[in-house]
């Protein structure tokens, strides 16, 4: 294969930068990234043929309709603020919120005092919705309300990631009242809201999560400043933040279809313009992209509140028939919120029940209920009828005493009930001796559960999923699974949530949950648990660890855990759907819970929190209660298998997997058979915690050397588990020193480079492909999985190169369901220490028998990756690991170092080639000279005319595959020229023609 070479030049480098401002609308975030990451929800056709469909019925039927009254949505504001007065900071006064529902009135029927300035060619398609919003009259338990709810929040700041815990703070029921909740979002969002749920075709795969439907909006994005003084964002000051979002929550996409600017995306509106992006600002009109005059004033744009006048019709129709359709947002017409309070003589209400709650520790209960008397008249006798998973039970007739809008509390006599969920119900059957004049508050039912209990101490697996645990899954969507999760087997299981595919879901919270455990009596009590995370880009994926005490809410429950993001994170973030390959991509959590001891009914809840980032492993949950000493050799942290040094100072990396305090230890090693011990005093190391004894220095010999080490007596004591005590490091002492530029292409073996295998199983060969000589790993016939396989440069001087990057080609094929890793890792300290650099996405085709690469075409060539962190060291290495899945053959060429970050690859037959561009195209027209040589070597050309006379020469100094500009070539006239070289020892001439 022709060897690559570096063109060299200066040049300017420029950037781009754009404000940062507020995003107009979170809704369809996820929309962004969609088809650039290929995560298009596969129902969307679904639903935009059945509203085709639709809208087709819809324009038959509109000459037959009659006029009626408007569609009427009773409105409920919840205010989350911070604490402050009404009428300052985010506990907005009734006056802003009054504002905001005029302007949404004004808006959807087009009553808007700017409709004027709809531009002429768009107002034949602009569109009014006969639709009314009315602040609630009645709230959920029947009583007067002004639709508007003050909650102080837990939080002072809220962003996508806490939908879940925002709307908790203050919810009324979704079928029955729009949620508006007004807080102070610190994400860069003015808003973001829900899609509609449907069981209707297309759409059924929405979320079924109604405590969370609704739409939030900025406090500063809420109500419009032609009102009043209000403190609102000179951008989104007139109230279009919730007008555009509640077009999300009946349905409308953005204007210009979320396409990243390709203008193939699509709103599924026929009478909106095909647009490229969104728009910003108040734009001039007209605008234009995609061959079109842009709608940039429709409310589903991104453009200023005061630059925003329309829906369209189509617009209008297709939220028409969510919204006659969709089940959560048809049932809002005919809500009693919209009603009066009823005014009634005898109206004995079911409030609440008290017990038992969602969960109940006892298989015996008492259920009990709370009565309210929401009537005219005094209640003074009722008869309540208990009825348990569907068999009607004890009736109690009951004597009472209760005038207007009070309260008693009635317990009816203990069951019992399985382990399990079961469904309770009370139903009032008389009042004062008659029918109760209000049936719609009679009857209230539960589901509860009785969890099943588990021995201490305690580990689950998850080889299978336990019968004990439960899962909780509020959005009906993706949940905790069993999935296979390589770890110390390729077959391995853990529980996985697939944020990777959790589409538009952000906040949600699926809830994995233990059986009870007893830890009355438990000396010492601990949590170990593993897990393993990536991120996709910077998403930030959330898992919680809630300890609950008697059955309690998991939301009255203790946090101790909590980890987000890039804390959360056990390996490098990937663009792509992450499935951890071996031990590497996880990591151990140890928790002490020694402060629940004495709790007789303990149970774990594992929260996994979607920012709709990348899949989330969790194996191996533990739950400790002996009190014992246990160290862990995890490993040698430096040097990691080699080194340049002859008397190193190994570094050994310990944890506590015990229960009690590691405060003395005992370190046994040998080298190379010769061995010696000390011990390590005051430690005081807690339980999980890691720590490091470096050993004294240590002689090696030119070559591989064997290290082992024995932990023993932690705390004096005899360690509980000294199966993990005991390792031996095999360690290379090799200095042998290459300046780059380098090369490797493996048809002389592999010469200064070094194979390792920690475990001393297979590792790299050099065997022979269409490049000649190549290095290769066996996956294919090798059956110790999650092993890694190491080949290592020599220590390359990068101390006279201010860039650098690395160069190579790989080839591979995977066996179906199985797949090698292959990563790239760099030293700058002789190889004692490294630093992962890449994860290679390897290529996805798949192939049952043995891989061996035959053509050119079966190679990744010419893969990039910079390698500026290393510029100006001297004693660099770079490593290339595979780790093993009983996969297939991967094959390694044509390994390359470059004094440039970002090279212009060509290729050189010969030692060299002379070529140039187009002159009479290019009036910077240049020659350039490409070397590919042997080994590092110093060149000098010179440019000579017809007559000898010398018009160029220059003195080269370690070339071997770079491309150099020749001097003063851009002043040749037209002629024929002689090109002479050295090369080494060699020399060469060239004749060439220039014509201008």
């Amino acid at each position: 294969m022709a060897c690559r070479a570096l063109i060299l030049f200066f040049g300017v480098l420029t950037a781009a930068f754009s404000a940062f401002a507020q995003d107009r609308c979170g809704t369809v975030e996820y929309h962004k990234t969609l088809k650039t990451a290929g995560r298009i929800p596969a129902n969307d056709n679904l639903f935009e043929n059945w509203l085709k469909n639709k809208m087709t019925a819809l324009r038959a039927a509109s000459a037959k309709r009659q006029k009626g009254p408007p569609y009427k949505i009773p409105v409920v504001v919840h205010i989350i603020h911070n604490g402050e007065p009404i009428g300052s900071g985010t506990n907005i006064s009734d006056e802003q919120v009054l504002s905001q529902i005029e302007v949404l009135n004004e808006d959807f029927r087009r009553l808007n005092s700017d409709a004027s300035q709809t531009p002429s060619q768009f107002t034949s398609v602009a569109g009014s919705m006969d639709i009314e919003f009315v602040l609630a009259k009645r709230d959920p338990e029947g009583l007067a309300t002004n639709g508007i709810v003050r909650v102080q929040g837990a939080k002072t700041g809220w962003t996508l990631v806490d939908n879940y815990e925002l709307k908790a703070q203050s919810y009324w029921p979704a079928e029955d009242y729009l949620n508006l909740w007004v807080c102070d979002l610190v994400d860069n969002l003015v808003g973001y809201g829900q899609y509609p749920e449907s069981n209707l075709p297309g759409i059924d795969q929405s979320s079924v999560n109604r405590l969370t439907d609704g739409v939030v909006i900025w406090y500063r994005a809420f109500g419009s400043a032609d009102d009043g003084n209000f403190n609102l964002s000179s951008t989104y000051n007139k109230g279009r933040t919730l007008t555009h979002e509640l077009g999300h929550f009946f349905g409308l996409r953005h204007i210009w279809g979320d396409d990243s600017g390709s203008c193939d995306g699509d709103d599924f509106v026929n009478d909106t313009p095909k647009q490229a992006t969104s728009s910003s600002g108040c734009p001039t009109h007209p605008r234009s992209s995609c061959g079109t005059v842009n709608m940039f004033q429709n409310y589903m744009d991104y453009t200023a509140d005061a630059c925003m006048n329309l829906f369209t019709n189509d617009q209008v129709a297709r939220m028409t028939i969510v919204l006659e359709n969709s089940p959560r947002r048809v049932s809002l017409l005919t809500s009693p919120g919209l009603s009066e309070p009823l005014s009634l003589a005898t109206d004995l209400g079911l409030k609440t029940i008290l017990s038992p709650a969602e969960s109940h520790c006892s298989t015996t209960i008492t259920p009990s209920i709370e009565i309210r008397n929401y009537g005219s008249n005094a209640i003074t006798t009722a008869k309540i009828q208990l009825v348990v998973n569907g068999t009607p039970g004890e009736t109690r007739t009951l004597s009472l005493n209760l005038t207007t809008l009070q309260s008693t509390q009635v317990d009816f006599s203990p069951i019992a009930v399985t382990a399990g969920s079961s469904v309770i119900e009370f139903r009032i059957l008389e009042t004062n001796g008659t029918t109760d004049q209000n049936a719609a508050n009679n009857v209230i039912q539960n589901t509860f559960t009785v969890p099943d209990s588990e021995a201490t101490p305690f580990n689950e697996n998850f080889n299978t999923f336990p019968a004990k645990w439960t899962i909780r899954n509020p959005d009906g969507k993706k949940t905790w699974e069993l999935a296979t999760a390589p770890r110390e087997t390729s077959t391995n299981k853990a529980m996985r949530v697939n944020f990777f595919d959790y589409d538009e879901s952000y906040g949600e919270v699926d809830m994995l949950i233990s059986p009870r455990f007893d830890l009355t009596s438990a000396p010492v009590a601990s949590l170990v648990f593993d897990v393993a995370y990536t991120r996709y880009l910077s998403s930030n994926d959330r898992l919680k660890v809630v300890m609950i005490t008697e059955c309690q809410s998991i939301e009255d429950g203790t946090v101790i855990f909590e980890k987000i993001g890039s804390n959360l994170r056990t390996t490098n973030s990937t663009s792509g759907t992450f499935v951890p390959v071996g031990t590497e991509d996880w990591r151990r959590e140890f928790i002490n819970i020694s402060g629940f001891i004495g709790q007789s009914n303990v149970q774990l809840a594992f929260l996994a929190v979607s920012d709709w980032g990348n899949n989330l492993y969790l194996d191996n949950v533990s739950i400790l209660t002996s009190a014992l000493e246990d160290v862990e050799l995890q490993g040698i942290d430096a040097p990691a298998f080699i080194t340049c040094n002859p008397n190193p100072s190994p570094v050994l990396q310990i944890q506590n997997v015990g229960t009690k305090i590691i405060n003395s230890l005992t370190v046994q090693y040998a080298v190379n058979g010769s061995g010696s011990q000390f011990t390590v005093n005051n430690l005081n190391v807690a339980l999980g915690d890691q720590f490091q004894i470096a050993l004294p220095a240590i002689n090696l010999i030119e070559g591989t050397n064997s290290l082992a080490v024995t932990l023993l007596n932690p705390n004096g004591q005899p360690d509980q588990s000294p199966t993990n005590n005991s390792k031996t490091f095999p360690i290379l002492l090799d200095a042998t020193t290459e300046r780059i530029p380098a090369r490797q292409n493996f048809d002389g073996g592999f010469r200064s480079w070094q194979t390792f295998n920690a475990s001393g199983g297979e590792s790299w060969e050099e065997t022979n492909t269409n490049f000649n000589g190549s290095a290769y790993y066996n996956a294919h016939n090798n059956t110790a999985v999650n092993e890694t396989a190491w080949l290592v440069s020599p220590v390359l001087d990068f101390s006279s190169a201010s860039e650098a990057s690395l160069v190579f080609d790989y080839s591979y094929r995977k066996r179906p369901g199985r797949s090698e890793a292959l990563r790239v890792y760099g030293s700058k300290d002789c190889g004692e220490t490294f630093e992962e650099i890449s994860l290679l996405s390897l290529p996805a085709e798949e192939l049952q028998s043995a891989w061996a690469p035959t053509a050119s075409d079966d190679w990744v060539t010419d893969f990039v990756i910079n390698l500026n962190a290393y510029a100006g060291e001297p004693d660099v290495r770079i490593a290339f690991a595979v780790i093993n899945d009983h996969g297939n053959n991967l094959f390694l060429d044509n390994v390359e170092f470059f004094t440039a970050a970002n090279p212009v690859l060509v290729s050189a037959e010969t030692p060299y080639n002379l070529y140039g561009y187009n002159l009479n195209s290019l009036p910077n027209s240049e020659l350039q000279l490409t070397f590919n040589l042997d080994q590092l070597s110093e060149v000098e050309y010179t440019i000579v005319d017809m007559m000898g006379n010398v018009l160029a020469q220059a003195h080269l100094y370690d070339v071997l595959n770079q491309t150099y500009k020749v001097d003063a070539t851009d002043q040749l006239s037209s002629g024929t020229y002689l090109l002479r070289l050295q090369i080494g020892r060699q020399h060469f001439a060239n004749r060439f023609l220039i014509v201008r």
